[in-house]
């Protein structure tokens, strides 16, 4: 009688930590994406948005899996990332990253505008988007993750504006890429870039003036 009086006080317990848990833990913190959205020629379009960090407040334009594309494939034109993004939770968002695959085989797409708050490139994320011809990398991007640009046939121009080289994988980009696009950094971070892993490795590279200091 003591056992079965003490595992049912046991059982009620438990299940009463559970629904307070329940209550309490937001949406977003039950599941870690939700719609958000990027400009495509100045109208927005859904987006899925990975949040990275709850406590900074921080999501990563994307998705977590190779499966889901997270940008609808027939977007034309340019695409502006907006740095920040009010989540269902009502709070608001900092943009820190382009996650996995995000813009893959968007083949339409001529330019990307990414916010200054991006600092992370995921791998594939723009992998095959054959009618993009320039891209602008912001001054705090540090890292850019493995075919994040692989098989971007027409990529003419990358500009990077990180004075500090971002730490890069030897296939971030193609052949074809290193070989007939410019790079283009900042004119104080030439010597950086010149000794740097895979920024060494581009045929063309101008400083810009611009971004000196």
């Amino acid at each position: 009688m003591y056992k079965k009086r003490f595992a049912y006080s046991l059982l009620l317990l438990l299940c009463t930590v559970i629904l307070s848990a329940q209550h309490t833990v937001s949406p977003l913190n039950k599941r870690d994406r939700f719609y958000g959205y990027v400009l495509c020629n100045g109208k927005r379009v859904d987006a899925v948005c990975h949040v990275k960090d709850t406590t900074n407040k921080t999501i990563g334009i994307g998705n977590n899996s190779y499966k889901v594309i997270a940008i609808d494939t027939t977007l034309a034109g340019k695409i502006v990332v907006p740095p920040k993004i009010m989540a269902p939770d009502g709070l608001e968002y900092t943009v820190t990253s382009v996650s996995r695959h995000a813009f893959a085989d968007c083949r339409r797409i001529t330019e990307v505008v990414l916010p200054d708050s991006i600092h992370d490139i995921g791998d594939q994320a723009f992998m095959n988007c054959r009618s993009l011809r320039g891209i602008v990398l912001p001054p705090g991007t540090r890292y850019l993750w493995p075919y994040a640009f692989r098989g971007c046939s027409n990529l003419r121009r990358v500009e990077v504006r990180a004075t500090v080289p971002p730490d890069s994988y030897n296939d971030v980009f193609d052949d074809h890429t290193l070989r007939f696009a410019t790079l283009v950094i900042p004119a104080s971070s030439a010597k950086a870039y010149k000794y740097a892993f895979v920024w060494n490795m581009f045929r063309y590279c101008i400083p810009n003036w611009d971004l000196r200091f």
